[in-house]
């Protein structure tokens, strides 16, 4: 007797265009799960699992500071792979990934990736033009991120926070800051004194508050 299968993930395996690698009762041991926005979808140092497909919606890409501050690092969207880069390096998820909208995934378990999309030639394929996607995105924002000032990189980092948090206020630690833009406490005081001259934001205590996102948004975009 054919095994049923959910019509959502029968679906959803014909737009990840796995239909025909994935069938039989390997299809009975998928997932599709909807997520809602600012949902956690996997986080960072967690035991790797599933394969994550994006069918529709957008994931960000999150790496955080000892203190909780957050940068977006990437952004996946429809088709895009999750845990395809830890599972080739037999190590756990590498970052925490949060759905910006409502986001729909397919998720495959590890044993299907094992016996079924590790021996097809077409997924093997997939997975090297997305691994090469990355590595390229990757390789032009290092980059980017040598040649641009560094004020453009701070007010990208605090517009992707305040997207974060959903708030013009946001929490900043000076120490957190500095290691993740790789630069020094002096060098980044003096760029929130120009940003602060030029009544862009408003720093007070742990807080900034951003009084021109237009502005700010201009900077970031330069980056």
């Amino acid at each position: 007797m054919p095994t049923k299968v959910n019509p959502d993930i029968s679906a959803a395996v014909i737009k990840a265009n796995l239909h025909h690698i994935i069938t039989g009762e390997a299809l009975a041991t998928l997932q599709v799960r909807t997520y809602t926005k600012n949902e956690t979808v996997v986080v960072s140092g967690d035991a790797l699992a599933f394969f994550y497909i994006i069918i529709e919606g957008r994931v960000a890409i999150h790496n955080y500071s000892e203190q909780g501050n957050v940068a977006v690092v990437d952004y996946v969207e429809q088709n895009g792979v999750l845990g395809d880069m830890e599972f080739f390096n037999h190590c756990n998820y590498l970052h925490t990934a949060v759905a910006v909208v409502p986001t729909t995934i397919l998720l495959i378990p590890l044993e299907v990736v094992h016996s079924h999309l590790t021996t097809s030639v077409p997924f093997l394929m997939r997975m090297c033009s997305v691994l090469t996607e990355k590595l390229m995105k990757s390789s032009v924002k290092n980059a980017r991120s040598l040649l641009y000032p560094a004020k453009n990189k701070l007010c990208k980092t605090i517009v992707q926070t305040s997207e974060k948090f959903e708030s013009a206020t946001i929490p900043f630690v000076m120490k957190d800051m500095s290691s993740m833009m790789g630069i020094s406490d002096r060098h980044i005081r003096r760029l929130l004194s120009d940003l602060i001259e030029e009544k862009i934001i408003l720093r007070q205590n742990k807080t900034i508050q951003i009084l021109d996102m237009k502005q700010l948004q201009r900077y970031s975009t330069d980056f």
